[in-house]
């Protein structure tokens, strides 16, 4: 009789955890409706259990925000991302980056790259090597104007620049409109400059 009480307890314990994380699942997706709506976008269901996508159009640009479950449990992350055709190099800029404008330790163009370890030699592919020198003052131009925005998103996410689209990733999951509407500003007006003058 104890089992079967200790066993009701424990089933009447989880089954109070998925309540709570239902409700908590679908007031985030209630949110996301709510600034689809606001933003004149769509909303995509995704199932029951996932918060949904926003997809829409800025400046005549196809964008989507969404969330996303990091790789081995690092959290929930947003991503929006955007489309530009990029006839440049690629761009990875890590929000430390806008800390101490420009620290160039947290650009990166991504290709690949042969290092030596012990007697042979390795090549890397598609990983970040850090900028020549001849890129850092057209890419310190493309961000210049963000920098001085007082927006500690930007410091937070990271901004990857490839051939066809640009993304915009910050850990969380972002539920402000009015950040929402910066972050895609600011990724059209970067995709509008990449594409009439490419980083080459």
């Amino acid at each position: 009789m104890d089992t079967l009480v200790g066993l009701v307890s424990i089933a009447g314990f989880f089954s109070f955890l998925l309540l709570i994380y239902c409700v908590h699942i679908q007031l985030r997706r209630r949110k996301y409706k709510q600034i689809a709506n606001e933003l004149g976008a769509e909303y995509e269901s995704q199932g029951f259990f996932k918060t949904g996508k926003i997809a829409g159009a800025s400046n005549h640009r196809k964008y989507t925000v969404e969330n996303k479950d990091g790789a081995r449990g690092s959290g929930t992350w947003t991503i929006i991302e955007m489309q530009c055709a990029n006839k440049g190099i690629p761009l990875y800029i890590y929000g430390r980056f806008f800390k101490t404008f420009p620290n160039w330790k947290y650009a990166f163009t991504m290709g690949d790259t042969t290092e030596r370890v012990f007697v042979t030699n390795i090549t890397l592919k598609n990983v970040g090597i850090p900028l020549e020198e001849k890129y850092k003052i057209e890419v310190q131009g493309l961000f210049q104007e963000f920098a001085l925005l007082d927006a500690d998103v930007f410091r937070k996410g990271d901004i990857r620049i490839g051939q066809d689209t640009m993304s915009f990733t910050v850990h969380g999951i972002l539920k402000k409109l009015e950040v929402i509407r910066q972050i895609l500003s600011v990724l059209s007006t970067v995709a509008d400059r990449i594409e009439s003058a490419p980083i080459v």
